[in-house]
């Protein structure tokens, strides 16, 4: 509906210009009353002078903050409106001079007022801040909410660094890391090209980085080990940032540095080159003089490992491996942690290596999903190496809580995030701080092969934000070559005692040696070797239980007479050679075991366990694995009618069910 005539007049009056108009005009109603009411009075003529020198004085006081000129105009206006009054009091403000010196006088000055305030607006300047409104960064990105640039952007080559200022309680950082996308599109270059650096000690306010050119997409070729002999708690050296700086990181402790040594997590999906930076982060560890690798790839086996073989400590390519190394970390952790507080080591130091001969130790589990997936105990582990010198860097493609234990995920206190799919899964592998700030791998997903974000202790938190990229690849024979020339460091006596039966019968590769040559049993089992393998590793599992249990060897008797005579035979056991080759049916195994049993009640024998059938096993007339034998032992216990349980792990009584029956 269109304005009526009143309203147009009302919003005329309304307006900044009108108001010295009407100022000027009030002069005469205000003088016609003044006169009337005190126009022979001397008293009010005084007080109306004294009145108006006040106010004039006031206006000079209030113009302090503004310029000098608008002050003195308000003072003047002021004096010559006041002036006018008590003229027109005393004498009358229908006196054709006095009425004219209004008209014309009061006339200039609202004018004068009116110029000012159109000189006031600078035209420039108003298309700019409607063009800021209309496309600037700030106002069209972040939507309504208040933010402005608090100086002027430093301009850099290929960089531009832009302070802001939040309105306090309307944005906040993260805000802002949410509306990258929006951002990156107005100005038309990429998410991965902003980065924002949020200031620790003021919540309103941080920095814009803007890097409109990828200086990573030519890569850079390897320069070599950065510290060829050197110490581990020097930098591994893996590739650069955008800037050019080295992307380095950290295994061990360091006390002065107040760093703590860190397991790693290291994700991407497949084709993101994940596994190369592992090999340019394994190739720096075996470089240094005090430091050792344990490594294992149920998935890709030599793909992966392959020219790294010799120089690994211990590497294992199959499940069953994998498994037996997984074992054994425990008893090793306990061990060198032990062995490091007995001689006053809080943490591994270069020291506890000159000391103790204990190589700091860094064990890789590539395609580890599938170690989860097979239930196997990884957490313990990363709970508990830290302090005994042991790093941990456990690799996968999506770090979901359907493929890694989220217990295990919150003891990794590094990570090396390469390209995702999805913005999920680099919410569920990266800090949210450094998502905030910018980190966005799932813009380049695996099209950016060796791109990535490095959070890590001791690495400049301005920098988890900002891309980092690998050495370019080099070959399998180059690796050789690199390796060829760096320490074999021995894991020394604590650890290799520790790690027991399944390190000593490790394979070892020998250098120079061709992969073809490489049994494919230690790469590839069959499901029936498999299976072996895991007989044999709950085997080991359970003699180890028994032996901590009774304190010892359990199979050792602690109370014979070295010095007695060997008793006579009271019985002899014939075994048929087929029997001893060829492992029995569940049927056949089940029978020799109970007939055993039957043998053992004609001997009066009160008590048995797994150790009296060990002569018998899997080699012998029962055909099968001690650990086999313990489970069917135990089953029998529950069962009651052969077996009874007693307080000694691994002992049994046994029973008589046939005299019971008589």
């Amino acid at each position: 509906m269109a304005d009526t005539p009143k309203a147009e007049l009302w919003k005329a009056a309304k307006h900044p210009r009108m108001r010295p108009w009407i100022a000027v005009a009030a002069e005469m109603p205000a003088s016609v009353a003044t006169h009337a009411l005190w126009g022979s009075s001397a008293g009010a003529g005084a007080g109306l002078t004294l009145a108006g020198a006040l106010l004039t004085a006031a206006t000079w006081w209030a113009g302090k903050g503004t310029s000098e000129g608008r002050r003195l105009h308000a003072t003047l206006s002021t004096a010559a409106g006041t002036g006018y009054l008590v003229v027109a009091t005393a004498v009358g403000p229908f006196d054709p001079a006095l009425a004219s010196t209004l008209a014309i006088g009061g006339a200039t000055a609202a004018a004068s007022w009116n110029v000012r305030q159109a000189l006031r607006v600078n035209p420039d300047a108003k298309t700019a801040e409607k063009g800021a409104a209309e496309t600037g960064l700030l106002v069209k990105s972040l939507g309504k909410a208040k933010a402005a640039l608090r100086g002027e952007p430093k301009v850099e080559p290929n960089k531009v660094t832009a302070p802001y200022q939040l309105a306090g309680g309307e944005l906040t950082n993260a805000d802002l890391g949410n509306r990258l996308h929006n951002i990156a599109s107005e100005l038309g270059i990429s998410p991965n090209a902003i980065r924002i650096v949020a200031d620790p000690d003021n919540a309103s306010q941080g920095e814009f980085v803007f890097v409109p050119k990828d200086m990573l997409t030519d890569g850079a070729p390897y320069p070599g080990p950065s510290a060829p002999g050197g110490c581990i708690t020097e930098p591994i050296v893996i590739g650069i940032y955008e800037d050019g700086e080295p992307e380095q990181f950290w295994y061990p402790a360091d006390e002065e540095a107040r760093r703590n040594a860190t397991h790693y997590l290291v994700a991407g999906m497949n084709g993101s080159a994940k596994t190369t930076g592992t090999v340019y982060a394994v190739i720096e560890a075996l470089s240094r003089h005090n430091a050792i690798v344990w490594a294992c790839d149920p998935v890709k086996g030599m793909q992966s490992l392959g020219p790294l073989l010799p120089h690994l400590d211990w590497a294992e390519m199959t499940m069953a491996g994998a498994n037996a190394m997984i074992d054994a970390l425990p008893q090793v952790i306990t061990a060198r942690a032990d062995e490091l507080g007995r001689h006053g080591f809080k943490n591994w130091t270069p020291e506890a290596f000159k000391k103790l001969g204990m190589p700091y130790m860094i064990v890789v589990f590539e395609e580890a999903a599938k170690l989860f997936r097979d239930g196997s105990e990884i957490e313990p582990l990363v709970e508990q190496a830290r302090s005994a010198g042991i790093s941990i860097e456990i690799s996968l493609q999506r770090p979901s809580a359907s493929t890694m234990p989220t217990d295990v995920r919150e003891q990794l206190g590094g990570v090396r995030c390469y390209g995702v799919k999805g913005a999920t899964t680099a919410d569920m592998a990266l800090p949210d701080d450094v998502r905030d700030a910018g980190a966005r791998p799932e813009a380049w997903e695996n099209r950016k092969p060796g791109y990535n974000y490095l959070v890590a202790p001791g690495v400049d938190e301005e920098r988890y934000a900002m891309k980092a990229r690998h050495w370019d690849p080099i070959s399998d024979d180059a690796i050789r070559d690199v390796l060829a020339n760096c320490p074999q460091t021995p894991a020394g006596t604590t650890t290799t005692i520790a790690a027991g039966e399944a390190y000593a019968n490790r394979t070892v590769y020998m250098p120079g040696a061709d992969l073809k040559t490489i049994n494919r049993r230690e790469t590839v089992m069959s499901k029936d070797e498999d299976e072996a393998a895991r007989e044999e590793l709950l085997e080991r599992q359970i003699n180890r239980e028994i032996n901590e249990a009774v304190g010892g060897d359990a199979e050792a008797d602690t109370d014979a007479d070295a010095e007695a005579e060997i008793p006579p035979v009271t019985a002899v056991w014939q075994f048929a050679e087929q029997e001893q080759a060829t492992e029995k049916t569940l049927e056949q195994a089940e029978a020799e075991l109970m007939a055993m049993l039957d043998e053992f009640r004609g001997r009066q024998l009160d008590q048995v366990g797994p150790k009296d059938f060990q002569p018998y096993g899997k080699e012998g007339r029962i055909g099968r694995s001690r650990a086999w034998i313990s489970a069917r032992l135990n089953d029998l216990a529950d069962a009651g009618i052969h077996l009874e349980d007693t307080d000694e792990p691994g002992v049994y009584t046994l029973l008589y069910p046939a005299l019971a029956a008589a």
